[in-house]
């Protein structure tokens, strides 16, 4: 590994690293005032130096008995000491300021009479000796180098423009006249910027302005002209709250330290009468500075403008994207429910078709035993075929008006007639005509605590109980009795009928009223799926109800509410229906 010394101790080649990055900043045209934060940075970032992300340069001047704050990376000036004494041996302790242990590393000149110092930070929590002196000691002698050879770049620099003037000032007068047009062009070019400049001598002295200096920062002329000193503006500023609340003198002595630094820096400060104004500053080779405020207020509000309408279409952005998809989970929503509907129709349609060729068969057996035993035929033969023709035939026509009864339904062509009806007599006719359809099955009534009459549609409400009852006897085959209850309470008539059948699964129960739905219990038994749903519709026709309890293998109970009085009357036709 490649080494260099420092004194009686090898460097680490990461050590000659570091050197050589600083070295290589140092060789740019900046200023020293710009290269130190780069300068700086390389230093605390090196892992190998284990140390904070914090650093400051203090560096010496002609005629001050204390280094100044020259430069700094990573904190806030505030933060720093300005003025500090400069030993020509390393020292390390606690920060006046900081709540971190400080190594001040002299930066060497003369012997014995360094022109600066670096410091650099480690943790409070840091124990025992600092291990990397010695690399930091070398690293300041490199930033010693870029220090001493960016002053004597400076001192010929300035010895080359003086030698290059000489020619021009060939008598006392023509040297006179010279100066004259100099300070008359630098004048024409400073009033003619269109910010206003400051520029300040090493005391803060204002050495010259412009016009717009005053118009801008609304300083009055004759209070601050040239050769007053900027403090007196700070404070003035300050006094109108210019810098917000606070001590009038706190506030000020802030700003006075900070342009003290002579730093080069630029920002942005609102200003009492409503402008923004960006101020920079550029420190002079000889020290002092140059300040200038620049108007920036339209470019500011153009600015804000812009964030406003990037912030307000991105808003607009948002809620249109929230609708779209709004309207695409709704969208989603109805295709779903639409293939629903579309599966429900094909199961119906293939259920409908099976229902049709089952009487159709049925039929057409009968006429081919009629046709096959016509030579030997009895009176009883004939009717036990003709029954069975008329059967089929009924459910036939029972299913065509299943059908339309579904069209009707999609239309709304569904309403009643109300008139008086006696419930007993309706259900006893309901049942007597069930019982002609189902011979082996038994109706138990227990009517007598309905009204005589109600007020409703005959022949919907018939339709309702012959649903009922046809569904009690067809899912309870092996359980012949079903009962028939009513009874009147809080001016409702409430009918149950109970069947001790197959029963129906509870995940089922809150499906049983939807169109086309068949419970899975009803598997290989004819029927629609559209009976209860007409039910349903019916019932709300009437401001009733239905409520459905069951259990699977105890049978069910379907229990409906009507109002004894009846609804306002319509005179649209109700589709008769077949059992579901």
């Amino acid at each position: 590994m490649h080494r260099r010394r420092s004194g009686n101790t090898e460097i680490a080649g990461w050590g000659h690293a570091t050197g050589r990055a600083i070295l290589r900043i140092g060789y740019s045209d900046r200023m020293m005032a710009q290269l130190i934060p780069d300068i700086l940075r390389v230093i605390v970032e090196t892992k190998q130096l284990e140390l904070k992300s914090s650093a400051a340069l203090y560096l010496q001047g002609a005629g001050r008995q204390k280094a100044m704050l020259a430069g700094y990376y990573n904190v806030h000036w505030s933060q720093l000491e300005t003025y500090l004494e400069i030993s020509p041996t390393i020292q390390v302790g606690p920060d006046p300021q900081l709540p971190m242990r400080r190594i001040l590393i002299p930066i060497g000149g003369a012997p014995e009479e360094p022109i600066g110092a670096l410091a650099v930070y480690v943790g409070n929590e840091a124990q025992g000796d600092y291990a990397h002196l010695d690399v930091l000691t070398a690293l300041s002698w490199d930033i010693s180098t870029i220090i001493l050879s960016k002053q004597q770049h400076e001192t010929l620099a300035a010895a080359s423009s003086a030698s290059a003037g000489r020619p021009l000032q060939v008598g006392e007068g023509d040297s006179h006249g010279l100066h004259e047009n100099i300070f008359h062009l630098l004048r024409m070019t400073i009033d003619n910027f269109p910010g206003g400049v400051c520029v300040l001598d090493e005391d803060l002295t204002v050495a010259m302005t412009n016009k717009r200096f005053y118009e801008i920062l609304d300083l009055p002329a004759e209070r601050f002209p040239a050769g007053c000193s900027f403090k007196d503006i700070l404070r003035f500023n300050a006094a109108r709250g210019e810098y917000g609340p606070g001590d009038i003198e706190e506030l000020a002595q802030d700003r006075i330290r900070h342009v003290k630094l002579f730093l080069e820096h630029s920002f942005d400060r609102d200003t009492a009468t409503g402008l923004v104004l960006e101020v920079r500053s550029a420190p002079s080779p000889g020290g002092g500075c140059v300040i200038t405020y620049v108007d920036v207020t339209a470019r500011k509000t153009a600015e804000r403008e812009l964030l406003h309408h990037r912030d307000r279409l991105e808003e607009v952005v948002r809620a249109r994207t929230a609708e779209i998809e709004l309207q695409a989970q709704k969208l989603e929503r109805l295709l779903n429910h639409e293939r629903h509907v579309n599966e429900q129709q094909r199961q119906f349609v293939a259920m409908a078709s099976h229902e049709f060729r089952t009487p159709l068969a049925i039929i057409d057996g009968a006429a081919q035993r009629l046709t096959r035993r016509k030579s030997e035929m009895t009176a009883e033969f004939v009717g036990e075929k003709v029954d069975q023709i008329r059967a089929s035939v009924s459910r036939m026509v029972s299913l065509m008006e299943s059908i339309l009864a579904v069209g009707r339904l999609d239309h709304g062509i569904i309403s009643i007639q109300p008139e008086n009806c006696g419930l007993n007599e309706l259900i006893e006719l309901c049942c007597a005509g069930q019982k002609g359809i189902s011979p082996s099955h038994r109706f138990h009534l227990d009517l007598e605590g309905l009204p005589a009459t109600i007020l409703a549609d005959r022949s919907a409400l018939q339709q309702v109980f012959t649903n009922l009852l046809s569904n009690a006897a067809k899912y309870s085959a092996n359980a012949p009795d079903i009962f028939i209850t009513g009874w009147q309470e809080n001016g409702l008539v409430h009918i149950s009928v109970k069947d001790q059948g197959i029963g129906i699964d509870a995940d089922d129960l809150p499906k049983m009223f939807q169109r086309y739905f068949r419970a899975r219990t009803s598997t290989g038994i004819a029927g629609t799926g559209i009976g209860l749903n007409l039910v349903q519709q019916i019932l709300d026709l009437h401001q009733g109800s239905i409520v459905v309890t069951s259990q699977k293998g105890c049978g069910s109970v379907f229990t409906v509410t009507l109002p004894v009085a009846a609804p306002a009357a319509s005179n649209s036709p109700i589709p008769t229906i077949e059992a579901a």
